[in-house]
């Protein structure tokens, strides 16, 4: 899973965060989230989506499936 390490840092550079921030947001180690983005371990599906929901971004753009970085929210009256 490469392709979810190098958008998640990338994602957090361009949004000022921290790794360290986004671990506690989390409730994780840091030393996690590092394994994780360095490519040492996977992450559990509902921590991919916790990290997406906490970068604004959608799991299918961290995971790959899209070249896109955003969320499109449609409202109906």
């Amino acid at each position: 899973m490469k392709i979810f390490g190098e958008r998640v840092k990338q994602t957090l550079k361009e949004q000022g965060i921290t790794q360290k921030k986004l671990a506690e947001s989390l409730n994780i180690r840091t030393s996690t989230l590092c394994e994780w983005l360095n490519d040492h371990n996977e992450p559990p599906m509902q921590i991919i989506v916790d990290i997406a929901c906490a970068l604004c971004v959608s799991t299918d753009y961290l995971l790959g499936l899209k070249d896109y970085d955003f969320i499109l929210i449609f409202f109906s009256a």
